[in-house]
């Protein structure tokens, strides 16, 4: 075991990948088994500097000059050496072709960065949850509850910055012309350069919504020949989803697809309803009671459930930000529209 995190350590020394906490327990290793330093001696003969990428003709030399060695090592007559540094000589002939192999693989890792996907990193919300996470380019993004992001730990140079949203998301958009930035959904792609905008795409939802609040923006739909539609400040895309059969899994007859395109408009004041989640706020306008049952499940963490489904066709406007779900609801309730209750398992029954 102490030879195999031996050998590993040594690989790392010679890539420069060691740190100090390694670099440690590296001489201690050494320290209880001296004559290990041999294989140390072996590689280092050929070992560029830390720091230092090889070329495609360095690591030929490298790769040719390690079988040469290791051919005449092969042919050389034997000489008796006490027994424990024999096996060391053994043991760094491996060591020596393990470590070259490190240096192509390290090389190719190197030479190669446009063909190495950059790592990914997610951020995802639990329902009653919202949070907030600030992107490698300075790009700022509120996640609203239920809903995931996947990003890159860090933005290529020179290409476009991408990201994928499933649920709902604000974005503050750092401007680079070089790097247009691109949020994909199932249902549309978002293309900007620099700007402040609103996504909705709940994959239990029947559509999906782009709101932009300032800036540009073009939104390609990929259920409609990669259609691209321009947005300008204060206004909205409404785009159905595809949607697929539950029993049968195959996808619905296709359709001419319709589009919404509207204008922003506040629901009280300076609250637009798009974005008013972002500030803590609860919000919406003339909005069927199923739809806001489902925000409101996402808000507050519950399940909603109706017991006559007439009732969801209703409309209802409002703006909350600190009242409990039964305040929401008994507000909601002052239409004489419907009345509600909770059973004994916490689920809400609207009626």
């Amino acid at each position: 075991m102490d030879q195999e995190k031996l050998y590993t350590l040594l690989a790392r020394e010679m890539a420069g990948l060691l740190t100090e906490d390694e670099a440690v327990d590296l001489q201690q290793l050494l320290q209880q088994y001296p004559d290990a330093s041999y294989i140390r001696e072996v590689f280092a003969q050929n070992w560029v500097p830390a720091g230092k990428q090889y070329t495609g003709s360095q690591v030929q030399q490298l790769l040719e000059k390690h079988q040469l060695r290791m051919e005449t090592l092969t042919e050389a007559p034997v000489i008796e050496v006490p027994a424990k540094r024999r096996i060391w000589g053994w043991y760094a002939g491996i060591a020596a072709s393990v470590l070259v192999l490190l240096a192509v693989g390290a090389w190719w890792w190197h030479s190669s960065p446009s063909e190495k996907p950059a790592p990914l990193a997610q951020m995802v919300t639990e329902k009653r949850m919202r949070s907030q996470v600030l992107l490698p380019d300075g790009t700022r993004v509120w996640l609203n509850a239920g809903s995931k992001l996947d990003y890159p730990k860090q933005f290529a140079a020179h290409t476009p910055r991408e990201v994928t949203l499933e649920g709902e998301a604000f974005f503050v958009v750092t401007a680079d012309a070089e790097r247009p930035f691109r949020v994909h959904t199932k249902t549309f792609q978002v293309r900007v350069l620099g700007t402040s905008f609103n996504i909705r795409a709940y994959p239990q939802e029947d559509s999906a919504v782009t709101s932009l609040v300032q800036g540009a923006v073009e939104v390609v739909l990929k259920n409609a020949d990669n259609q691209v539609v321009s947005l300008k400040p204060n206004e909205k895309l409404t785009v159905p989803v595809l949607q697929v059969a539950a029993e049968t899994h195959t996808v619905a007859a296709p359709a001419p697809m319709v589009i919404y395109k509207s204008k922003l408009s506040p629901v009280q004041d300076s609250v637009l309803t798009e974005t008013a989640w972002v500030q803590n706020k609860l919000a919406f306008k003339h909005l069927e009671l199923e739809k806001v049952a489902v925000m409101l499940e996402e808000w507050y963490g519950v399940e909603i459930g109706f017991k006559d489904n007439r009732k969801k066709q209703l409309y209802f406007s409002g703006v909350f930000e600190s009242e409990s779900l039964e305040q929401v609801l008994n507000a909601l309730e002052t239409t004489l529209s419907f009345t509600w209750h909770k059973d004994a398992a916490g689920k809400i029954w609207i009626q």
